[in-house]
């Protein structure tokens, strides 16, 4: 019998002026000599609060793209570090992970877009230097620390936070058609009653106030739930349950020219139109997706992104299922299924 397992953060914050308890939480998580791996845009917002959280920090530019080079190159920088905080957006975040991997050290993450579920998983995806997703290298324990202020991600593009609801929408699909396939998840192990209840409430609080949110100007209640359903309880679902056919696609998506300016989460949620299209879903589930995605602002068409030729379609297709999760499914998908299903998507519009 097969174990059932959990992965999660060890400490989870999050909150408005949270960033004020940086230094607080650093040394509940061990403390010492610190290095910050933090992307241009995020250092220009939190430079003042990590002078004072942290003022004897080793801060390191982020390159911009998560690669082994850069893994490497931040991994020769941090000196006597025995902690690494990444800070900014996904792959800074990834960097760091990265760097902790390379020399053996825990880490902390604080995101500045809740853009994707990045932050509370032990993973890190690393990508080309053209941008397409190379290989996932693992930590041996999930982030020691993930401290979300939501003063800073409320004042992001709602764009990212679009983006994050879309990642995070994938989950409830995904993990069923892992539990249809038996399939294990990242800590080789079935998923638990308790990764099944985070679907269903991470699903319920995007249905019900992703659209408040996105209009929100501060960190209200609404907001304060869709940050904690796209970055927590997103986290935790894919880790701890599996992923399907919608992360499957981003193989595909991100090798392709029309597609490639996308965020990861708004490749994610055609992915997870095409998952309804080939089959797990009915038309009125297609269809009420479709309009939620549409309402704020995630894309719900290939063809109003340039994409049309059916050998585009195939190519994708054929990347898509080299993924290694896409067995994780109710039936087998083959190229025809996948180009099927991605043609049904554009037919919604």
């Amino acid at each position: 019998m097969k174990l059932r397992i959990l992965g999660a953060p060890q400490r989870y914050i999050q909150g408005p002026g949270a960033i004020d308890r940086l230094g607080e939480e650093v040394a509940i998580a061990g403390g010492g000599p610190v290095a910050v791996i933090v992307d241009p845009v995020a250092l220009g917002i939190i430079s003042s609060s990590l002078a004072v959280q942290l003022p004897d920090a080793r801060v390191l530019n982020f390159g911009g793209e998560c690669t082994s080079a850069e893994i490497s190159a931040r991994a020769s920088e941090i000196g006597d570090a025995r902690i690494v905080i990444g800070i900014g957006g996904g792959k800074a975040i990834d960097t760091a992970k990265g760097v902790a991997i390379e020399r053996k050290l825990p880490v902390a993450i604080v995101p500045t877009i809740a853009s994707n579920d990045s932050p509370t998983s032990h993973i890190a995806v690393v990508y080309t230097a053209e941008h397409a997703v190379d290989r996932v290298r693992r930590m041996k324990v999930n982030p020691c620390l993930v401290l979300v202020d939501t003063e800073i991600i409320a004042g992001a593009p709602r764009r990212f936070l679009a983006a994050g609801i879309g990642d995070a929408m994938s989950k409830p699909y995904e993990l069923a058609g892992a539990l249809a396939a038996g399939g294990l998840n990242f800590f080789g192990g079935k998923p638990t009653e308790l990764t099944q209840a985070i679907v269903g409430r991470g699903q319920d609080i995007l249905f019900e106030d992703g659209e408040t949110a996105m209009n929100s100007e501060n960190p209200d209640e609404p907001f304060e739930r869709v940050v904690e359903a796209t970055i927590l309880l997103s986290g935790l679902a894919f880790e701890s349950g599996g992923l399907s056919i919608a992360h499957s696609m981003v193989r595909g998506f991100s090798t392709t020219p029309q597609l490639a300016g996308l965020l990861h989460g708004e490749m994610v949620a055609l992915g997870t139109l095409t998952q309804l299209a080939a089959g797990q879903g009915d038309t009125e589930e297609l269809n009420r997706l479709t309009t939620f995605f549409r309402r704020i602002g995630l894309p719900t068409s290939f063809t109003n992104l340039g994409l049309t030729r059916q050998s585009e379609f195939r190519r994708i297709a054929d990347e898509s299922l080299t993924a290694p999760y896409v067995s994780n499914y109710f039936k087998a998908v083959s190229a025809d299924d996948l180009v099927k299903a991605m043609r049904i998507v554009d037919e919604r519009q």
